[in-house]
């Protein structure tokens, strides 16, 4: 199976085709499982790096994976909100970059969340927007 490090959490939040390492049987148990359509996000490295998997895989310990929310939460909205959290408090950051960051200083984010079906439409917003921006710079 997959086994997911930060070096597979790219820049346009998707996870490498195949990661670089996979995870034996006997090594499951003792790792996080993600299904596929989950988000992730780096926590050491390159952090603030966000993901939406693409596949089932096995979790290295240093990304994150959003399990259970207290509300409904869009997949695309959770993830563009996220990454875009990290952003914001890498450039609050001495030197503009996060040093760290915990689970629990996670806890600590304050983020707005509209209704369920407000979340859809911000998230394909934001998708085909990120869609055009990288069609143009192929160009």
């Amino acid at each position: 199976m997959p086994f997911v490090q930060v070096a597979d959490v790219s820049d346009d939040m998707k996870l490498a085709d195949k990661t670089k390492q996979t995870i034996s049987k006997m090594a499951q148990p003792k790792s996080v499982f993600i299904p596929k359509n989950s988000v992730v996000v780096t926590l050491q490295g390159s952090i603030g790096r966000v993901a939406i998997t693409q596949y089932d895989a096995f979790l290295d310990r240093t990304v994150l994976y959003f399990e259970k929310f207290n509300q409904e939460i869009d997949t695309n909205f959770w993830s563009y909100i996220i990454k875009n959290k990290f952003e914001y408090e890498a450039q609050r950051a001495p030197g503009g970059t996060i040093k760290t960051i915990t689970k629990e200083a996670l806890s600590d984010f304050d983020l707005m969340l509209p209704k369920y079906n407000e979340q859809v439409k911000i998230g394909m917003l934001f998708h085909q927007l990120d869609t055009s921006i990288t069609l143009h710079q192929r160009e």
